[in-house]
């Protein structure tokens, strides 16, 4: 058999994880805080199934997908307790015992006063405590003072973990794998209370790269066919 339909194989596989990785992109564009994924393709040179006239042939493989953490568009809520990070930083939060990060700030006050996500996760202050609010209206200014009617009561911490050591766990939850004492935080990013970061995900951007997988797919299945006709008609001249 051509060794050719292998890289024509090796394309058509890539094409389809490429087309996996923009549906999902899709799916969440409307959600808020979520980080769109992106592919890195590459390829192996192999020679030693090859002619030395040949040179070798590419095969495709995909290296890895890795997250786009470039900021979304702010969007003004009015809700109090929806924050949004303008710069670089994530909150952090406990969820069942375990430290995660996330840039999706919407969020609630149990009815003991502690500031929790959406999905019950504590929101942790610098020190790695919760934080509780007193009843009653606040207002958290842009370095994340959270004052009432009594004045400060709190402070909302962004932390700037690497986020080439980041992996989402659904949710818009970050796992942090390294050392989370040499977790900082940020300096720069300001919060902005009653706004909400939109997904960074481009509708229109994400639809084209799925189109042209999808055709870029099709051309490859139609190369494979070709070379299984080759390969079948080669094997008839070589029977006479």
């Amino acid at each position: 058999m051509s060794s050719g339909i292998y890289a024509a194989l090796s394309g058509a596989i890539c094409k389809m994880q490429s087309v996996e990785i923009a549906t999902n992109n899709l799916a969440n564009a409307n959600s808020n805080g979520y980080k769109r994924e992106r592919l890195s393709f590459s390829s192996v040179l192999d020679d030693a199934t090859q002619a030395q006239s040949s040179g070798g042939i590419n095969y495709v493989y995909t290296g890895s997908s890795k997250t786009d953490f470039e900021q979304g568009i702010m969007a003004e809520t009015k809700n109090d307790l929806d924050v949004g990070i303008n710069g670089e930083g994530y909150f952090k939060i406990r969820s069942e015992g375990k430290i995660y990060y996330t840039r999706l700030g919407n969020f609630d006050r149990r009815g003991d006063g502690t500031l929790v996500t959406r999905t019950g996760d504590a929101v942790l202050s610098a020190e790695g405590k919760p934080i509780v609010l007193p009843e009653g209206p606040i207002t958290i200014d842009e370095q994340g003072s959270i004052l009432s009617a009594e004045g400060e009561v709190g402070r909302l911490s962004v932390f700037a973990p690497d986020e080439n050591l980041l992996t989402k766990q659904g949710q818009c939850r970050m796992a942090y794998s390294g050392d989370e004492k040499t977790v900082m935080v940020s300096e720069g990013a300001q919060l902005m209370q009653g706004h909400q970061e939109q997904s960074n995900v481009q509708s229109m951007e994400e639809t084209i790269t799925m189109m042209t997988s999808m055709r870029a797919f099709e051309s490859y299945q139609k190369a494979m066919k070709n070379y299984f006709t080759i390969d079948s008609k080669a094997a008839e001249i070589g029977s006479l």
